[in-house]
């Protein structure tokens, strides 16, 4: 992949050549030492979504969108941490952060003191995804570090809106360090580094789909990750033709909120009665819900669980749920049926639906469109399961599914469904490419005249981390240049 086509790079670029008196450029950010650079996509979430924490096969693509991490080293012991978008005039964000507030004697400060710190004051929350992702490399890596480092945030996608942003700002910087540190990690430790500081400093009890997604995503193609806890199976083509975009609901979506973690406790609850209730009859336990058929589900375990549950309830009976990052709150009410079904139909879903695509493209033609409209009822089918087994869309988002849904395969538009976390965020659509050229500009009127916002569209695809590598800039005699 060419390096100028990708737009955040070309950016960066034009910033950084911007003359010293320019304040609009990163004169007066980056001085003339060498600079090392690394660039993460966004990703789609086809297929899968939550399931990723009960053990789901996800099929996950990378948009043509991202953000770059820059880093350049400094003498004294700060990190210097700038944010700002890559589109439109907009104000940086910025802030200073102590190496010494990292450590504590000469190891490193627990998690709860770095969350803390990060969330201690509103206007820097923002820096647990940069900071927090330095400290876990420090503390888990057992580095040191003598010096800081200034380090820039440059995306050209907007955060909260469920397209796995906030993993692509934790393999970026985690990525760019393991450039400038002149580290060895492997895809799947930067992606479990990455999910260690969502989980233990943003405090967001997320799966590790988007980590790995973002990580070694290919371009052009879908990839299947098997979250068993998360492994890459292979890469799906996207059939010839065809192409999957993201609709922005501009309702803001996060991973941190209560419904998404209501949901996911509701499902390790499921997990644990349908644990106890094998133990009785002898059976082994389930590391994951994914485990069982839809088939065995149905048959021996849907009866037992009931359709919600007080936490006060469910600790007096079992103790615990045995999920490490979220906690039972007695006086809390929790739906339990619903979130362990959901991942048991998703997972099988997910199979079904790669298996589609693979025959769209192998198929004839009439084959070919058997095989699409199989594969984005499974888009529709998924979506449905968030609405009514997880209770995670809204209204704005189940209006966008539904008006792709209205206008249906005959005008070359095959499914749709909300992606991630839910509770607002982007809706993925699946369609041919011209179709969804003509169609999805009159989507996008009709939601504006629905909430007064035209939505983002995020279209395309891009290198994952891995594939796109590391660069680094030098200032010579005719300004600053690239080297791979």
């Amino acid at each position: 992949m060419n390096n100028e086509l990708l737009y955040e790079i070309a950016q960066f670029e034009r910033l950084l050549q911007k003359p010293n008196g320019d304040p609009t450029g990163l004169a007066g950010f980056f001085n003339s030492g060498e600079i090392y650079l690394t660039r993460v996509p966004a990703r789609l979430d086809v297929m899968g979504g939550i399931a990723d924490y009960s053990g789901s096969n996800v099929c996950e693509g990378v948009l043509g969108r991202g953000m770059v991490i820059a880093l350049q080293p400094r003498t004294d012991r700060t990190l210097r941490i700038r944010t700002i978008l890559a589109e439109g005039r907009n104000l940086p964000i910025e802030t200073r952060l102590p190496l010494s507030y990292l450590e504590l004697g000469e190891g490193h400060a627990p998690y709860t003191e770095i969350k803390e710190l990060c969330s201690s004051n509103p206007l820097t929350t923002w820096t647990a995804y940069i900071g927090g992702s330095i400290f876990t490399l420090l503390k888990e890596e057992s580095i040191n570090l003598p010096f800081g480092f200034s380090l820039l945030l440059l995306s050209g996608v907007p955060m909260n809106v469920g397209i796995g942003s906030s993993a692509a700002v934790e393999i970026a910087t985690i990525s760019c360090l393991q450039s400038y540190l002149d580290l060895n990690l492997t895809d799947s430790r930067i992606a479990k580094l990455a999910q260690i500081a969502e989980n233990l400093v943003v405090g967001a009890p997320c799966g590790i789909m988007d980590q790995i997604a973002v990580t070694c995503g290919k371009h052009g193609s879908l990839t299947h990750i098997l979250c068993r806890p998360g492994s890459v199976e292979g890469e799906v083509e996207i059939p010839t033709g065809t192409a999957f975009v993201g609709i922005n609901s501009k309702v803001k979506h996060s991973v941190a909120g209560a419904d998404y973690g209501g949901v996911r406790i509701g499902a390790f609850m499921g997990r644990k009665m349908i644990n106890k209730h094998r133990e009785e009859k002898g059976e082994s336990r389930l590391s994951h819900l994914t485990e069982l058929s839809t088939e065995d589900f149905e048959k021996n375990y849907v009866h037992i669980l009931p359709e919600s549950m007080k936490g006060s309830d469910f600790i007096e009976q079992f103790k615990n749920h045995e999920d490490s990052i979220t906690t039972v709150q007695p006086d809390a009410v929790y739906e339990v049926r619903g979130p362990t079904s959901h991942p048991v139909y998703e997972n099988e879903r997910v199979l079904s639906f790669m298996d589609a695509l693979k025959k769209a493209e192998a198929g004839n033609k009439t084959e070919r469109v058997t095989a699409l409209k199989e594969a984005g009822e499974l888009m529709y089918q998924c979506h449905e399961s968030y609405v009514n087994n997880c209770e995670l869309s809204v209204e704005e988002v189940d209006f966008i599914v539904e008006e792709v849904k209205k206008r249906g395969a005959d005008k070359g538009l095959y499914g749709a469904k909300i992606t991630g976390g839910g509770s607002g965020g982007t809706v993925a659509v699946f369609g041919e490419e011209d179709a969804l050229k003509r169609e999805v500009p009159g989507i996008c009127e009709q939601y504006q005249r629905l909430t007064g916002q035209y939505p983002d569209v995020f279209e395309g695809t891009s290198p994952g981390a891995s594939e796109f590598g590391a660069c680094k800039y030098i200032f010579g005699a005719t300004g600053w240049a690239r080297t791979i």
